[in-house]
């Protein structure tokens, strides 16, 4: 009897199992997903973590385009997150691991749906840092709100900074193969996603940081067409300065001596470089990073990120986004958050003892990338940066007391100013509507602006949200788990949870409709119409605080600083440089 019993107990368990599983056969081989509970609706939907795209880049594919995965024997377990591509993470936020991390073999996506029997539409998710941190695991951000609305979430992992966009210029080390990873995963949706109950021909490019410039750029890439139908670019675009750095080739051979690698050509050089262990690639990479593109050109850029492919018959991306034109044209969702420059100044904001003089003498930073410099030992230089000291800092220096002034000029100096341009030129430039706004709420689920709040010197205020912050309420940012289950069991309805249902609604009718705010019937949303941006000189925007509302110009008159300031010193350059010189007076 108790072995009868005993064995009764193997059956039931072993059906417990499958009951709680999915297996979808794909060209690939068969994949089992499982089934897992949404946080708010407690609804099921299924998820698939980990599903290889491409072969790992080892060996001699690293430093090349991906090759697609040639599939699998057997059932394919896709239960459990992979590890991010190898990255070194240097930030210091809400815990977040600090240095090397990840593994070379990272090429894999994860699908969660609502149901694999539907024709839902798909949200492709990214985001990353600058192209060399990476964020999609569900360890960090669930797609728990988005699926709840009938929307199935993807995330691509792709190769970062040396790993993905080391390049020799020749062909020999193409550059770009993060991208072209992404590009792979996208082809991958495009075939596959149907088995998942999802539309190929509903898919929404989603990115934050990096990820809105990697969506940004597509825009400019044949390689991407008909891959996708909609992007919302969040925090980001790639007309921001820090991106497509000068001289990759000479970086490239730079970290070969870092690394005692004496090479006589590209070829010799790839092969030493796939030779050395990883994680001392990384370091290695370091050593290649220097002040030269802020001492000649006044922007903050690191090596190994995006580069312009001109000479290469299969780039990715041939001409600066700034002087192409768009080969995609499909809608969009552009905005920023009304305090980035908290995160972008953290180390300041918890340390102000790091401000020094040099903070000021080297505080201007072009927004976007010009045709002209600066010699930075020249008068017109200092002028420059008072002129921006004058404007941003009320008492005209810089010093302890307002580094909060700072941070949001880095905030437009590094981003807000470029965001803007890019929205103005999607508007300009496509015939799809360009949908503008700026997130603006504070609240228990700004993961990032409550962490910077309890490093800070300084108050803070309650007002406004930081890098990152706006993604809490699109997605369950998991650190902060216990938080939402905090507010949403109390017994009334929290400004918390209404703003992300207001904003889980627009871009989930985003993705579905490619119009945030399609019916003035909505019970969520009252009636409430998203305006795309006209082609009047006042630019329609979103402002999203507890409430909604329309407005005009983000950025007020700090758009107009910048657009004066750009203009006057441009007048001033010859040959591209200004210097104190004869003939560098304004024209």
């Amino acid at each position: 009897m108790r072995t009868l019993t005993f064995l009764f107990a193997i059956l039931i368990t072993k059906q417990c199992f499958c009951d709680d599983t999915i297996e979808i056969s794909l060209k690939q081989g068969v994949v089992l997903g499982k089934v897992e509970k949404s946080l708010v609706k407690k609804q099921d939907f299924y998820s698939f973590r980990g599903i290889p795209f491409a072969e790992p880049p080892t060996g001699e594919l690293r430093f090349q385009p991906p090759k697609p995965h040639d599939g699998w024997n057997g059932n394919l377990e896709a239960f459990d997150n992979k590890p991010t591509c190898m990255q070194f993470s240097s930030r210091m936020r809400n815990k977040e691991p600090f240095g090397i991390s990840g593994s070379e073999d990272c090429l894999y996506i994860s699908v969660y749906t609502p149901d694999v029997k539907g024709n839902a539409p798909v949200i492709v998710f990214d985001y990353n840092d600058q192209f060399r941190t990476w964020f999609n695991g569900t360890n960090t951000y669930s797609p728990d709100f988005l699926v709840e609305e009938g929307v199935i979430v993807v995330t691509i992992s792709h190769r970062l900074a040396i790993l993905g966009y080391l390049t020799t210029e020749d062909g020999v080390i193409k550059g770009n193969n993060g991208l072209r990873d992404f590009i792979l995963g996208l082809e991958w949706v495009k075939d596959n996603i149907e088995k998942f109950g999802g539309d190929p021909s509903k898919v929404t490019l989603m990115g934050s940081r990096g990820g809105a410039a990697l969506a940004d750029i597509l825009l400019y890439a044949e390689k991407a067409k008909g891959l996708f139908s909609a992007a919302i670019l969040q925090s980001g675009t790639s007309l921001e300065a820090m991106y497509f750095y000068n001289n990759p080739k000479k970086k490239a051979f730079q970290l070969g001596g870092a690394l005692n690698i004496t090479a006589a050509d590209s070829k010799e050089l790839l092969q030493e470089l796939q030779k050395i262990d990883v994680e001392t690639l990384l370091r290695g990479e370091i050593d290649t990073i220097d002040n030269e593109s802020f001492d000649e050109y006044q922007i903050s850029s690191f090596p190994f990120a995006p580069t312009i492919e001109d000479d290469l018959e299969d780039g990715v991306l041939t001409t600066l986004p700034e002087k192409g034109k768009f080969v995609i044209d499909v809608p969009i969702i552009i905005g920023f958050n009304s305090r980035e420059g908290l995160d972008l100044t953290s180390n300041l904001i918890a340390e102000p003892r790091l401000l020094t003089d040099e903070t000021e003498q080297n505080i201007l930073q072009f927004p976007i990338r010009t045709e002209f410099r600066f010699n930075r030992e020249s008068s017109k230089y200092k002028e420059a940066g008072k002129e921006i000291v004058n404007f941003y800092l009320e008492d005209k220096s810089l010093h302890y007391g307002n580094i909060l002034e700072y941070s949001e000029y880095m905030a437009d100096a590094l981003q807000n100013y470029a965001i803007d341009l890019a929205a103005h030129k999607m508007a300009e430039s496509l015939s799809s509507p360009v949908f503008y706004y700026l997130f603006d709420f504070r609240g228990q689920w700004n993961e990032n602006s409550q962490y910077i709040s309890t490093i800070s010197r300084y108050n803070l205020g309650p007002h406004g949200a930081t890098v990152g912050d706006e993604l809490c309420y699109l997605l369950v940012c998991s650190r902060i788990k216990k938080s939402y289950k905090q507010i949403l069991s109390l017994a009334s309805e929290q400004n918390e949870v209404k703003v992300a249902k207001r904003m889980v609604r627009m871009w989930s009718n985003f993705a579905k409709t490619r119009n945030p705010t399609p019916s003035k019937d909505d019970p969520i949303l009252k009636g409430f119409v998203w305006k795309p941006i006209s082609k009047e000189p006042d630019t329609n925007y979103l402002h999203v605080t507890k409430l909604l509302r329309m407005k005009t110009n983000p950025l007020g008159e700090r758009k107009k600083f910048w657009n004066d300031l750009l203009d006057k010193y441009s007048k001033m350059a010859v040959d591209g440089l200004i210097t104190d010189e004869p003939g560098h007076e304004e024209l």
